[in-house]
């Protein structure tokens, strides 16, 4: 374990831990807003995303929303009407798209997630959790999520 990527140590709890898993999501969703908020190159990436954006993971009976406004990330739980775009799919699919074992795009055109928006507004959310990742990996800096 000690060579392992701890981003995907925590998605592997996020998977075992059926009744932790929207805790375990909140925490890593709220970490990852704090970043994103507190880090210039990553609020950056933001600009030209403006929107609201809702996911909904059924199995877990979850649903929670993304707004980016004026190069700020908000984030919280529960269903918000005024969202233009919105993805459905499982707890199991939503994982192996965080652990990169599947891309979005591929889980869409096989049928695995229902979206309704624009493929621009699709494309601009799933770059959103992208380039989060992706700075995570490179910075290997979880202070914000290893206390998960």
């Amino acid at each position: 374990m000690a060579g392992q990527n701890p981003i995907n140590i925590i998605l592997e709890e996020l998977g075992k831990n059926g009744k932790k898993f929207e805790y375990i999501l909140d925490k890593i969703i709220k970490a990852g807003v704090s970043i994103v908020n507190n880090t210039e190159e990553l609020k950056e990436e933001l600009i030209g995303f403006d929107d609201i954006y809702q996911t909904c993971i059924l199995d877990a009976n979850l649903s929670y929303w993304l707004e980016v406004s004026h190069g700020e990330l908000h984030y919280e739980k529960g269903v918000n009407l005024k969202a233009l775009f919105k993805m459905v799919f499982s707890k199991d699919l939503f994982i192996k798209i965080l652990k990169d074992e599947i891309s979005g795009a591929d889980a869409f055109m096989k049928g695995k997630i229902k979206v309704e928006g624009s493929l621009s507004q699709g494309l601009r959310y799933i770059k959103l959790f992208r380039t989060f990742f992706k700075y995570l990996s490179k910075k290997n800096g979880l202070n914000y999520l290893t206390s998960i």
